[in-house]
């Protein structure tokens, strides 16, 4: 079989995972969300809580095959240090392209250097990835398939013990550990005061400011990629032992998700422990199933356009992220042009949240135009 086979369910299952960021992060109206297109509150987990870490694990997955066996002579390594950096420094400066690129032109009293460059989010989404990339590439270049399974555990362990058993004070003078609550946890006492409160996502929470996609927390994200290292490995067996061996794996990580998660809540902003074989135990069982249809059944069908949006699924991000916001600061009259298009929805005689699900559609329908002609004239956007 070729490679091209072999990565077709893998292709599948990032397109998969991009849609779904992308159907999630543009509701006609954040008002109105079924649940399971919400994430949880705080504990707890929903499908949409999974999409990041499957987008991470497929990461791994990307990282081995670009950095196989084949590629990891002496002589290659300076190059391929040299592309991992490039590529990380690139993925960060995405991301901060895309917290600054919004002006408010109906606002006379809008400083964009005050209110946007002075208080830009440091970290995010692609800023995430760009360190999990850069960190979980250069274990997979240095470590052994066994010291990648000791980073793998240790990354998990030392989280952990640095969340529940080192203290940190409180402004009121008292001295705490172990917290978990919003605002109140070492990974939001990090932020606070390396990042700063004007610097983070969720600048109002009490007593630090904090950042879903802040610094403690990239730590068990880089476990989350370099567990797609093993996922991986199993692309070279035959379709059918693929198949059960990721069933098999996915089962027992779930088993270990959820008895961790009798003393490790899953949580999703601090990445929990018990999250991330959630997430693998998950990705393990979709990525089955997808290679059970496509390879086994021979079924593709349909698929076709999960693809389209998994090959080029960095420029499907920006692009979906800065249409998004040219919808949100153009005007139509004394509201936002997204604002206008969305009310011709509200029109269709169906609950609010399946007219706030029908715009994501529609919106993500509009991006497939300019990632067809992407994949039709064979331009993949490698970062």
């Amino acid at each position: 079989m070729t490679k091209v086979d072999r990565s077709y369910a893998v292709d599948l299952f990032r397109g998969l995972a991009i849609v779904a960021m992308i159907l999630v992060n543009n509701p006609g109206s954040w008002s109105h969300l079924y649940a399971p297109l919400a994430h949880a509150e705080w504990h707890g987990w929903t499908p949409t809580d999974l999409i990041f870490p499957f987008f991470l694990i497929i990461i791994g997955v990307a990282i081995q095959l670009s950095f196989g066996m084949g590629s990891k002579s002496v002589m290659a390594r300076p190059d391929q240090l040299k592309e991992i950096f490039i590529r990380s420094l690139k993925l960060y400066g995405l991301g901060l392209f895309l917290t600054l690129f919004y002006y408010q032109f109906h606002n006379p009293d809008y400083s964009w250097i005050n209110d946007r460059l002075f208080e830009v989010r440091l970290v995010g989404v692609l800023q995430r990835i760009a360190f999990v990339y850069c960190f979980s590439a250069l274990i997979f270049l240095y470590l052994s398939q066994k010291q990648q399974i000791i980073a793998f555990v240790g990354l998990l362990v030392g989280y952990w013990i640095a969340m529940m058993w080192i203290p940190y004070p409180l402004p009121d003078g008292t001295t705490t550990m172990g917290q978990l609550e919003p605002g109140n946890n070492m990974a939001a006492f990090i932020d606070h005061h390396v990042i700063g409160p004007a610097h983070v996502y969720l600048s109002s929470t009490k007593p630090f400011a904090s950042d879903p996609e802040g610094l403690l927390s990239t730590l068990p994200a880089i476990a989350s990629c370099v567990g797609g290292f093993y996922i991986a490995s199993l692309l070279q067996k035959p379709v059918r032992e693929r198949i059960r061996v990721l069933i098999l794996t996915g089962m027992a990580a779930l088993v270990v998700a959820y008895v961790l998660a009798t003393w490790i809540p899953f949580n999703k902003p601090l990445w929990t422990p018990s999250y991330v074989f959630l997430a693998h135990g998950l990705a393990s069982l979709v990525l089955a199933a997808a290679t059970y249809v496509t390879e086994i059944k021979n079924i593709r069908l349909g698929t076709r356009a999960f693809v389209v949006f998994g090959m080029n699924a960095i420029a499907l991000f920006m692009l979906s992220g800065i249409f998004a916001r040219i919808l949100l600061m153009m005007r139509k009259g004394d509201q936002s042009l997204k604002g206008w298009i969305y009310q011709f929805f509200e029109l269709v005689p169906v609950s609010a949240e399946t007219q706030s699900l029908l715009y994501a559609v529609v919106f993500l329908i509009f991006m497939y135009i300019p990632l067809y002609w992407m994949y039709q004239k064979r331009i993949f956007w490698k970062v």
